[in-house]
Parts: C-alpha cells; sequence; structure tokens
C-alpha cells in the first residue's frame, strides 16, 4: 500500500458516504416466498390454542358434573369461536400496519 492515498478517489469516496448517509434505507424485510407465514402461524397457534382451553375447560366440567359429552362439546365450540376472535383481530392489525406502511413508502 501507497502511504500517500490518491486524493481524488478519497473525495469520491466521501461523496459517496454523503450521498448514501443523506438518503435513508429502505431495507426490505419481505421473507421471500414464505414472507406471510409468519402471521399465518399466529393465528394458527391463536385458533389452536382457544380449541385446546375450550376441550380442556369442557373435559375437567365433564369429570366434575359427571355429563361426559355435553361440556366437550360446549368447549370445543366457544374455544372455536374465541380462537377465529382472536384471529379477525389480528388479521385487523396486521392490515392496518400495512396500510399505514404502504402510506409512508408512498410519500416521497
Amino acid at each position: 500500500m501507497s502511504e500517500n492515498p490518491d486524493p481524488d478517489r478519497l473525495k469520491a469516496l466521501a461523496e459517496k458516504l454523503e450521498a448514501a448517509q443523506a438518503e435513508p434505507e429502505r431495507k426490505r424485510h419481505d421473507g421471500g416466498k414464505y414472507g406471510g407465514a409468519g402471521p399465518a402461524w399466529q393465528m394458527i397457534v391463536e385458533l389452536t390454542t382457544g380449541m385446546a382451553i375450550g376441550v380442556i375447560l369442557g373435559l375437567a366440567l365433564d369429570s366434575w358434573t359427571g355429563l361426559a359429552p355435553l361440556f366437550v362439546v360446549v368447549g370445543t365450540l366457544l374455544g372455536f369461536a374465541a380462537g377465529v376472535r382472536v384471529m379477525i383481530q389480528t388479521a385487523k392489525a396486521y392490515q392496518k400496519k400495512a396500510e399505514a406502511d404502504a402510506l409512508r413508502n408512498k410519500k416521497p
């Protein structure tokens, strides 16, 4: 390496650095082919959790009361309804975030 760097190259490098720092970098995290899998898995877990809690509570109530299939069926249906409700709320939250990101990226 030379002891005296080329001033033209240093000037060009400084200009590139200034231009890069002046313009904010927009990082794109689309996740490639499976980019939407995160929210989808979150919703699947929410639905499954709701149903599992309903079944467990139904089994507990069935063993406590002795009415074998009644509370399992009711608990499963209520757990499914609760899971769907939470999934819809999550989907609305992701939709609002996507709309806000679209508006933010649309402005120059």
